[in-house]
C-alpha cells in the first residue's frame, strides 16, 4: 500500500508540474512502463487521480470556464464559514503561522509562494474542525492548485495584501468583515484565472 502511495504521489507531482501533454492519451500501459511497475497499481492510481478531478476519460483534466465557477462557489463557501471559525478559535500561534505563509511568499520565487499560497488557505480550512468538510476541500485541492499556478505565475496584483487583510480581520474578531475580505479574495482570483484561460 506504501508503495501505490507513492506511485500516486509521484504521478500527482508531475501531472501538476506539467511533466505530460495535456492532448496525449495517460495510458495504464504507457504509465506502467514509465513508472516500471505493473498496470494493477497504475489503474489504482488513476482512479484516486480521477476523483481528485486531476484526470478524465484517460486525459489531464482541464476545467472548463463553468468549471472554474463552480470550483470557487464550493471555495468560498466553505472558506468563508473557515474564516468564520477562525475568528472566534484562532489564537495569536495561528495568526502566527498565517503571517509567515505570507512572509514566505513574499520573499520566495514562483514555487515557494506557490506553496505558502496553498499551506495558508489549507490553515484556514483547518480551522473548521469538520472532517468531512475537510475532505471535500482536499479532494478538490489538485485541481484549487492548477488554478493557483495561474494566479501566481502571473503575479495577480494585491493577493498577499488580501492575505494580510484577512488575517487581521481575524485578529480583530470581525467576522462579517473577514467573511467579505475572503469572498472579494477568491472572486478576485476567479477572475484572474478565467482573463488568462
Amino acid at each position: 500500500m506504501n508503495q501505490e502511495r507513492t506511485l500516486y504521489e509521484k504521478v500527482r507531482e508531475d501531472i501538476l508540474n506539467g511533466t505530460f501533454d495535456k492532448t496525449e492519451k495517460m495510458t495504464e500501459v504507457k504509465l506502467a512502463k514509465l513508472y516500471e511497475v505493473s498496470r494493477t497499481p497504475i489503474r489504482e492510481v488513476l482512479k484516486q487521480l480521477e476523483f481528485e478531478y486531476l484526470v478524465k476519460d484517460g486525459y489531464i483534466y482541464t476545467p472548463s470556464p463553468e468549471d472554474y465557477r463552480n470550483l470557487f462557489e464550493m471555495r468560498i463557501l466553505i472558506e468563508s464559514h473557515a474564516v468564520e471559525k477562525a475568528v472566534l478559535l484562532f489564537v495569536d500561534e495561528d495568526l502566527k503561522e498565517l503571517r509567515n505563509y505570507i512572509k514566505q511568499a513574499k520573499d520566495g520565487d514562483a514555487s515557494l509562494t506557490l506553496k505558502a499560497n496553498k499551506n495558508f488557505h489549507d490553515k484556514l480550512v483547518r480551522a473548521i474542525r469538520n472532517p468531512f468538510l475537510s475532505e471535500t476541500y482536499d479532494r478538490l485541492n489538485s485541481t484549487i492548485y492548477l488554478f493557483s499556478r495561474t494566479v501566481v505565475e502571473k503575479q495577480r496584483p494585491e493577493l498577499l495584501d488580501e492575505h494580510e487583510a484577512i488575517v487581521q480581520s481575524i485578529e480583530d474578531r470581525k467576522i462579517d468583515h473577514a467573511k467579505q475580505q475572503i469572498i472579494s479574495h477568491l472572486q478576485k482570483d476567479l477572475e484572474f484565472t478565467l482573463y488568462y484561460m
